[in-house]
């Protein structure tokens, strides 16, 4: 492993950052367990409202959309399903509030870019796109009920009738605008081509370890992933440019670096 800031990650979880650290005694990729939820009274609109998306969430990872019925979700928190429609309309209402307001939320890419930003000694915001992946890894394995969502809900949206579908058609357009928009620090020659190529394959790589990691307990999610970035990050091309660690004020000013650094 090159990047000696990564070695911390793996020898102690505690060095993980916040955002991204699961707590002791939690049972990583364990989404099918008992019930949740204990009924309760004088339950706030905002509190129920929240523990539906909970229960949602969790039975939809595990059945996904067209195994579920709102009669499951209804079991799950203790009440009625006549009770449920007072809080949705209908089973697509459910799967549209899971995917907006569950999953598709902005906290994963603010802390993915958090600790791959540095500003270099010019003053100019500058992104290591090696570190960003690891942060979303690192991320995913705090979240590991909403990785199975994904996953259950992938597969099946894949059907034009999915009521998903076009969420899952749009999803790797919508992370490309992100990840495009932003300004990282790129091995000589790159063009937004190559760019978009390797996020391509970076992302595959990463859902296919990530499906791995689910069914299968022995698997160290990020262990692999780092030895995945060996290879979609290679040293001879990559060097300086995988971690914000690695910068040093003498090596100037990184706009040269970016795609539009020829431009300034």
């Amino acid at each position: 492993m090159r990047v000696a800031a990564w070695e911390h990650f793996l020898n102690d979880q505690s060095s993980w950052p916040a955002a991204s650290r699961v707590t002791e005694g939690t049972a990583p990729r364990d989404t099918t367990s008992g019930t949740t939820f204990t009924k309760r009274k004088r339950m706030s609109q905002e509190e129920r409202h929240l523990q539906i998306l909970q229960a949602a969430t969790k039975i939809i990872a595990t059945k996904g959309f067209w195994g579920m019925s709102l009669q499951d979700i209804a079991d799950e928190i203790g009440i009625t399903e006549a009770a449920l429609y007072h809080y949705i309309s209908s089973k697509n209402d459910l799967l549209t509030m899971v995917l907006t307001e569950a999953y598709d939320t902005p906290d994963a890419d603010e802390y993915n870019a958090s600790t791959a930003t540095l500003t270099d000694c010019d003053g100019h915001r500058v992104c290591f796109y090696p570190r960003y992946c690891l942060n979303i890894v690192l991320f995913n394995l705090q979240r590991p009920q909403m990785v199975q969502l994904f996953s259950m809900l992938y597969g099946e949206a894949l059907n034009p009738e999915h009521p998903a579908h076009d969420f899952f058609v749009g999803h790797h357009r919508r992370n490309w605008e992100l990840v495009r928009s932003m300004n990282w620090a790129l091995p000589p020659g790159y063009t937004e081509e190559r760019l978009h190529h390797v996020f391509t394959l970076a992302m595959a790589a990463m859902d296919g370890l990530q499906y791995h990691w689910l069914a299968d307990g022995s698997v160290n999610l990020l262990e692999e992933w780092i030895r995945f970035s060996d290879q979609i990050f290679p040293a001879s091309e990559w060097e300086g440019l995988t971690d914000p660690s690695e910068y040093d004020a003498a090596t100037g000013c990184l706009l040269p670096h970016t795609l539009h650094g020829a431009d300034v």
